[in-house]
């Protein structure tokens, strides 16, 4: 018992410093190559922050438990808006959210959404189904990039120089994610046998919050630096991710089967966050407390109904 709990607090340690390692070498390499903050958010902030969800899903999947894995990615999209964007605007009052700027990744959010509810539905996401879902993430990447970049010699130069420890500090997040999501993972397992609780339930609550701590220090942080586009490129980006990419590759290496009670519950609570996005994008900004606070209590809810 007491060693789960550790290989939980271990895990949840290493996932956090991995992805923070990650998302530190992956923005700067990206900044000196000119792109805009925002795609940087969208792009390489939130792949280096859904690597603990893909991990995790993945390992999930290859030891049979189907339920975290998918519980742990609808979990996870639910917390990024609920709590990571909650906390984040409530800190800090001063985050705005373009509507026109972020349009397109909204409507691709919804329909990634929409993918898999339809892929799900018949209570299993097949390999081919995930390859869908992985070309859908490879165009959106592409269309992203096409954005403008500003490019000079003295970037160049600066990329020349620091290129080498930037790649090494990417390398070191990676190993430490793969390490300590195969820890999380073990304790998360053996709680939810220990306690009696379904497989969908800690993978949606624990899992979930664990493997969302990198979205939510990244993005607290941006919030703090005042960079509104990476904080919410971030969320948005993560969730984009978290569907494509992680149930995607997941499912490509090993099917996944889709819990009922995921389906006829959890998941309208993740399109409910989703079209509260549209709705908080169109509203006055910046994100007031009175917005953050009713985002939060959304997420208190869900965990209510949870347990």
């Amino acid at each position: 018992m007491l060693n789960s709990l550790f290989n939980l607090l271990v895990g949840t340690c290493m996932l956090y410093f991995g992805a923070e390692w990650i998302v530190k070498g992956s923005s700067r390499i990206a900044s000196k190559l000119g792109i805009s903050s925002l795609v940087i958010g969208l792009t390489v902030v939130a792949f280096g922050t859904s690597l603990p969800e893909l991990i995790v899903s993945i390992l999930s999947a290859l030891e049979g438990s189907s339920s975290i894995a998918v519980g742990n990615v609808v979990g996870s999209n639910i917390a990024n808006v609920g709590l990571v964007l909650g906390l984040s605007a409530l800190f800090f009052p001063y985050i705005y959210v373009n509507y026109n700027d972020i349009k397109r990744d909204l409507y691709v959010y919804l329909f990634s959404c929409g993918l898999f509810i339809f892929f799900a539905f018949d209570g299993r996401i097949s390999q081919f189904e995930g390859s869908v879902l992985v070309i859908c993430l490879l165009f959106y990447i592409l269309y992203c990039i096409k954005s403008p970049l500003v490019s000079d010699q003295d970037s160049e130069k600066a990329i020349d120089v620091k290129l080498n420890k930037l790649i090494f500090l990417v390398i070191i997040g990676i190993v430490f994610l793969s390490i300590g999501a195969d820890i999380f993972v073990d304790g998360a397992i053996f709680l939810a046998r220990y306690y009696g609780l379904s497989e969908v339930v800690i993978g949606m609550s624990v899992v979930a919050f664990g493997t969302s701590l990198p979205e939510l220090a990244t993005s607290v942080m941006a919030a703090f630096k005042k960079e509104s586009a990476i904080s919410v490129g971030n969320i948005i980006g993560s969730n984009i991710f978290n569907i494509l990419s992680v149930l995607g590759i997941t499912s490509i290496i090993y099917p996944l089967d889709s819990p009922k009670d995921i389906m006829s519950k959890e998941v309208f609570f993740m399109l409910g966050f989703a079209f509260a996005l549209f709705v908080i994008a169109k509203l006055p900004q910046p994100i007031n407390r009175f917005t953050s606070t009713f985002l939060l209590a959304g997420y208190i809810i869900f965990i209510y109904v949870l347990f």
